[in-house]
């Protein structure tokens, strides 16, 4: 069983979330996702980690870690479940 580890909060402004978000759009069209985000994507944050998450018309389309110190972004191959909802 993975133990849950909490992290100290990111804390990001609009500006922010807009930017990671459009970081995120990019890095799915350069890796050759061709279904289009909806509007439901966007940025969530769990156990003080920042997430974005892409959702499709039939779900999750990808979803990056975004690292606190450098705000890079990492694919994820397997998330949370609960940023699926």
């Amino acid at each position: 069983m993975v133990k849950e580890q909490t992290h100290p909060p990111v804390k990001l402004d609009a500006e922010q979330r807009a930017d990671l978000l459009r970081r995120s759009y990019a890095a799915w069209f350069k890796a050759g996702g061709t279904e289009t985000p909806t509007e439901r994507s966007g940025v969530k944050m769990r156990l003080g980690l920042a997430y974005v998450v892409l959702h499709g018309a039939g779900g999750v389309l990808a979803v990056y870690r975004v690292r606190p110190d450098t705000q890079t972004l990492r694919a994820l191959k397997r998330w949370p479940k609960s940023l699926e909802s």
